[in-house]
């Protein structure tokens, strides 16, 4: 969500992408059912799933202008978001809370950025103290430790530091270091040569400029520092690996010693950058792309300070502009929201700020924070409690097939089971909140709070070097709708945000439970399978565990999917990436089967009774359908389909349904339509 995010070696798979715009205001269901007067009962069922279910709902609805994006997903988010507005508006008006606690801190943060008088007033004050910071670098010697004190902050340049477990040791935390650096979506966004590239390029440049002359630059100046960022940025990315190359676990997974890294990659003095980062004495660092680290570290030797300082600069603008005074925040909008992903209007204040705390992911540092008022208010026991069951359900059909394949040997077969029996399932919320004590986040300008809040999540993580892995964490915010596989934890994770209405509900059916979140269950435990997760063992390390005969097998059939997904048309003569989106269409083929097959279970002998005229099967396939109806903007499909690693949400429907005969015959559809032939039909688990 926020700002384009491609896939990446560094997180886990999530269910969804990651481009929303901020949310409108729309109505909602009040409980989870299937939307029966939104079919469209003139198209053919068997020809068009998608139209069928949808069609009426896209032709009677409208994208909010501060949005995207719209569909079922944004209907949750509406309400999480609203919840979360209520409680914060209370809140701010009194802060009743300890000084200290944990809701201080959120309504504290949240109040200065409500607060639009005070961040005019501050102007770029706040910033100033970083901004003097990279005005006094006097040479590349220095650009280790400056680069450790932005990262140390959330301003990002250069490269990226995070913390994770070992891909091949899963018990232990390592630093790793990553291709960062870049403002544009991806690496590719620089060189396509085509019109509607070339142009966004040009008003990328303008919008480096524009802030750069905010922040005092005389226009002449602002423009060359614009240039200059530019070029590095362009050298950047022209080291990086593509976007396809970074779902290869195997090709991001390089154990360095930082002597290695002074040998492999010399002109930055990594020693000193792991040492004012706060990693000083670590044996042993994971590098994800080494021909990038190479490059990048000859160019801070080659490139002379000022055009250094021009590109740092840049970016802790960029990074800052929506928290700074309404000048800089419009600029941002302008190129970022408006042009790159195709709003008219600006999200609300409100909406913003709560984004700006919590993450569109989940991910931003006090989002945990967030997730604890929302938790409090709006997931009962029972909520939980069912989600297990449907879990515990689909688990156990996925456990049937790998007991039933065909194409699978004994050795593997075995392995998988043990995989899938150690997965471990967390529903809600953890069982421990994070401690936000030591976060400096208080009474203070917006843009302070912010820094202050990336400084303590950094300080966090790094705090996780040499101690036991905490296998009890959460990576996502709960009041997230979303989920995710972890494959160095090999657990799935459901957030109390996306376990709601008209998503999720106790009290609902099981053909509409199934239909709709039970297809995102079995979703995320078929990432632990999928072409990238199923590399990955029973304890969370990257290893090979298929015979060869079965890892040819299931290149055969993931690469007919590859072929299919290829095929499919988007926007501006554009294309689905089938290799791109493999691991997603992979999961959205074998979760939507499993679901299946867990309903099946959950049902029995009992009589399959109709409900509006539809049996609990057809009920099953409308409520996955209608979970994935949605309406974008063309600037947002456009920027999916080259970024984003899951297929447009049409294709999440027909691209499964191609392959289940069980939706044939739900249907009693006959020979051809959406059901490809037996022999072209692809079948993993």
């Amino acid at each position: 969500m926020a700002l384009p995010v491609p896939p990446s070696d560094e997180f886990p798979m999530p269910l969804r992408a990651r481009f929303l715009a901020p949310l409108a205001v729309a109505a909602w269901p009040a409980f989870a059912t299937v939307d029966v007067a939104g079919l469209d009962r003139a198209a053919d069922p068997c020809a068009d799933f998608d139209a069928f279910a949808n069609r009426r709902w896209q032709e009677t609805t409208t994208i909010p202008p501060d949005r995207a994006v719209w569909g079922t997903f944004s209907t949750i988010e509406q309400r999480n978001t609203a919840i979360l507005e209520r409680l914060l508006a209370e809140g701010a008006k009194r802060n009743p809370w300890p000084a200290g606690s944990n809701r201080h801190k959120i309504v504290a943060y949240y109040a200065s950025g409500m607060d639009r008088e005070a961040i005019e007033k501050a102007g770029l004050a706040p910033l100033r103290p970083v901004l003097a910071d990279i005005d006094a670098l006097a040479d590349a010697k220095g650009l280790p430790a400056l680069l450790a004190r932005l990262h140390a902050t959330g301003i990002p340049g250069g490269f990226s530091l995070t913390i994770r477990q070992d891909a091949k040791d899963s018990r232990r935390y390592l630093v790793h270091l990553g291709q960062s650096g870049l403002g544009l979506p991806d690496r590719d966004y620089y060189f396509r040569d085509d019109p509607r590239s070339v142009e966004q390029r040009q008003h990328y440049e303008a919008l480096q400029a524009t802030l750069l002359e905010l922040a005092g630059d005389g226009r002449k100046a602002a423009l060359v520092q614009a240039g200059a960022a530019l070029g590095i940025e362009r050298d950047l990315a022209r080291a990086q690996m593509t976007i396809v190359e970074r779902r290869d676990p195997e090709k991001t997974y390089n154990l360095r010693r930082p002597a290695d890294l002074a040998r492999e990659a010399p002109g930055f003095d990594w020693a000193a950058y792991l040492e004012a980062a706060g990693a000083k004495g670590v044996a042993e660092v994971v590098v994800a792309q080494p021909a990038y680290l190479a490059a990048f570290a000859k160019l801070a030797a080659d490139r002379p300070v000022a055009q250094w300082k021009a590109y740092l600069r840049w970016h802790a603008l960029n990074a800052a502009a929506p928290k700074l005074p309404r000048a800089f925040e419009e600029a941002h909008f302008a190129f970022h929201q408006k042009r790159l992903l195709g709003l008219a209007e600006a999200p609300p204040r409100n909406r913003y700020v709560i984004e700006s705390i919590g993450g569109r992911r989940g991910q931003e540092p006090l989002g945990h924070a967030l997730g604890e008022l929302f938790v409090a208010e709006a997931f009962p026991p029972e909520a939980k409690s069912r989600a297990l069951e449907l879990v515990g359900h689909v688990k156990a059909a996925l456990r049937d097939r790998l007991l039933a394949l065909d194409w699978m040997e004994d050795a593997t077969r075995r392995a998988a089971l043990d995989k899938l029996e150690r997965m471990s399932v967390k529903i809600g919320y953890p069982d421990r909140w994070r401690d936000f004590s030591t976060a400096d986040v208080g009474d203070k300008p917006f843009v302070a709070n912010w820094l202050a809040a990336n400084a303590f999540e950094f300080r966090r993580q790094l705090s996780h070097l040499g101690k036991p892995v905490d296998r009890d964490a959460w990576w996502m915010s709960p009041h997230i709708v979303n989920a995710y596989y972890g494959s160095r934890l090999n657990e799935i994770v459901f957030p109390a945000g996306i376990l709601q209405p008209p998503f999720f509900d106790p009290k609902a059916d099981d053909a509409a439970n199934f239909g709709a979140i039970g297809m995102v269950i079995g979703h995320e435990i078929t990432h632990g399978f999928d072409d990238s997760g199923r590399r990955f063992d029973a304890e969370g390390n990257l290893r090979e565990w298929w015979t060869p005969a079965d890892q040819k097998r299931y290149r055969e059939r993931a690469e007919a999917l590859v072929t299919q997904y290829d095929a499919f048309p988007g926007v501006d003569g554009l294309k689905v990436n089938g290799r791109l989106t493999l691991g997603e269409n992979i999961a959205d083929l074998g979760g939507l089967r499993i679901a299946y097959l867990g309903l099946q279970r959950a049902l029995g002998d009992t009589p399959r009774k109709a409900v509006d005229g539809f049996t609990p099967e057809q009920r099953f396939f409308l409520s996955f359908a209608q979970s994935w109806r949605s309406r974008m903007r063309p600037e947002q499909e456009r920027l999916r389909l080259l970024t984003d690693s899951h297929s447009p949400p049409r294709y999440r429907v027909k691209g499964p349904l191609a392959h289940l005969p069980e939706f044939a015959k739900a249907f009693a559809c006959p020979p051809g339509g959406l059901l490809r032939a037996a022999g072209d039909r692809v079948s993993i688990w």
